[in-house]
């Protein structure tokens, strides 16, 4: 299939992203007009969004168990996973027997308990698509298809270089327009945070290894003489526009760590059994940190973690290479123990009902391997959502793609398996939104492409 060039391709979707001024959808605009739900909002909620860097192989995620093995198995021979390596599902999905790759065995308990689901080939989408479209030049197709960074920055609500925010931080503007809550959006260990970045709000940047630290000032002893130094200077003013600027910037940072610090020595530590690596590491830190928001009453936040090496165009697996970037089975296995970890800790904490988990990657990869053992970029993929809230133990879409290159399903005009998605990242991220308590009025002002499908929801929260 041959791409949209990108001179082309980005004069687009500016032009469109440029419209998008006229929706409201320009910085300190629109969503200053949107009806504030504050007020209304009951008890505590936090979504946490973690996303796999580099797009994971859900083709190796979740497998097809009935006659469908033997065509997965021969469109990629040298990296499908073994039938030894995967465990079979106990009931039928999608009409069909699949199973799923036995590194995410620690995550099934809470799938068939009910507090975990499947989105079965979702993605980036502007409307509803078919891989016929997508073959005869018909489709519109998300700009930049199959490249990391704009692939990222677009599942994640993405409007261009007119306005960089995401579907989460305009969330949060308009159910909080006076931007009274504390710390509603926060990243970890990331400077990659679109999705929870927006169009006039500050980013809280937490760090997993020196909460109680800004250089050499340690903000937990309000005696130190560095802290009373930063504090001073944080406090600086100007007349000068620029050095004003600079001032308000810096103390929103002084004291965005001086509440991370407050927040990690007044909680416990998590009931989970986190592993020593680095994303357990930050999923503990959220986990440690969310019950002082939820007792400092901020009543809702959004929480971004990013993590993984996922580009395996080589050395995916059963190549006995241990140096490099680490295959694709060892990830899954640390995430799925960290997200088990996680759970466990939520639960222990009192907040079962009252955090939800999203677990997504900007795309899938080729059905087709790549040389040395590995995969290419593609598009739509498989997404995980967590939570009690979840209505759960189901996977869903409409279909499971056909795992034939060159099939009904395969949008490539090389017959490299690359497949449409069927549940546009919006459509996902209309579900996690209405349940932060966004309306669904809101909605098409905060995702303006939502409006091109007669569906707005996937329909996997039970709200």
């Amino acid at each position: 299939m041959s791409k949209l060039g990108l001179n082309d391709s980005r004069r687009r979707f500016l032009q469109s992203g440029s419209s998008l001024a006229g929706l409201g959808l320009g910085a300190g605009v629109g969503m200053l007009s949107m009806n504030g739900l504050s007020a209304s909002l009951p008890g505590y909620k936090a979504l946490v969004i973690v996303h796999l860097n580099g797009g994971n192989d859900a083709n190796d995620m979740i497998v097809p168990l009935d006659a469908g093995y033997n065509d997965y198995e021969r469109s990629r021979p040298s990296i499908a996973l073994r039938r030894d390596a995967i465990s079979p599902l106990s009931a039928r999905y999608l009409d069909r027997t699949l199973g799923v790759n036995r590194a995410i065995d620690p995550l099934m308990q809470l799938f068939y308990s009910g507090r975990l689901a499947f989105l079965i080939n979702a993605g980036a989408l502007v409307r509803p698509t078919s891989a016929s479209e997508v073959l005869n030049r018909r489709a519109v197709l998300p700009p930049f298809l199959y490249s990391h960074p704009e692939q990222t920055q677009f599942v994640q609500g993405w409007m261009g270089d007119v306005d960089p925010s995401g579907w989460a931080g305009r969330a949060m503007e308009a159910i909080d327009p006076e931007g009274k809550f504390k710390s509603p959006l926060i990243a970890v260990n990331s400077s990659n945070n679109t999705v929870v970045r927006g169009q006039r709000s500050r980013v809280v940047n937490m760090n997993t290894s020196s909460s109680n630290r800004m250089g050499p000032a340690n903000l937990a002893d309000t005696n130190s003489r560095w802290t009373q130094m930063l504090d001073m200077l944080s406090r600086q003013q100007s007349n000068a526009a620029v050095e004003a600027e600079y001032a308000r910037t810096f103390r929103g940072v002084y004291l965005d760590n001086e509440e991370l610090a407050r927040a990690d020595r007044s909680t416990r530590e998590p009931a989970g059994s986190f592993e020593n690596n680095e994303i357990g590491r930050r999923l503990r830190k959220v986990a440690k940190v969310m019950p002082y928001f939820k007792a400092e009453s901020s009543p809702r936040q959004v929480y971004f973690v990013e993590w993984g090496s996922f580009d395996t165009h080589t050395n995916q697996r059963y190549t006995g290479i241990t140096t490099g970037n680490a295959d694709q089975d060892s990830q899954l296995r640390q995430l799925s123990n960290a997200l088990a970890a996680f759970d466990t800790s939520v639960a222990q904490a009192g907040m079962a009902n009252e955090v939800v988990v999203f677990v997504t990657s900007e795309f899938n990869r080729t059905l087709d391997p790549a040389a040395g053992n590995g995969s290419d970029h593609a598009w739509g993929s498989h997404w995980m959502v967590m939570g009690a809230d979840v209505a759960g133990a189901r996977m869903y879409g409409q279909k499971f793609p056909m795992l034939v290159l060159g099939g009904e399903d395969d949008a490539h005009d090389g017959k490299r398996g690359y497949f449409v998605p069927q549940i546009s990242s919006d459509q996902v991220a209309a579900d996690l939104l209405l349940w932060l308590g966004v309306t669904a009025v809101q909605l098409p002002q905060i995702m303006p492409n939502l409006q091109n499908f007669a569906q707005q929801r996937a329909g996997f929260m039970a709200i």
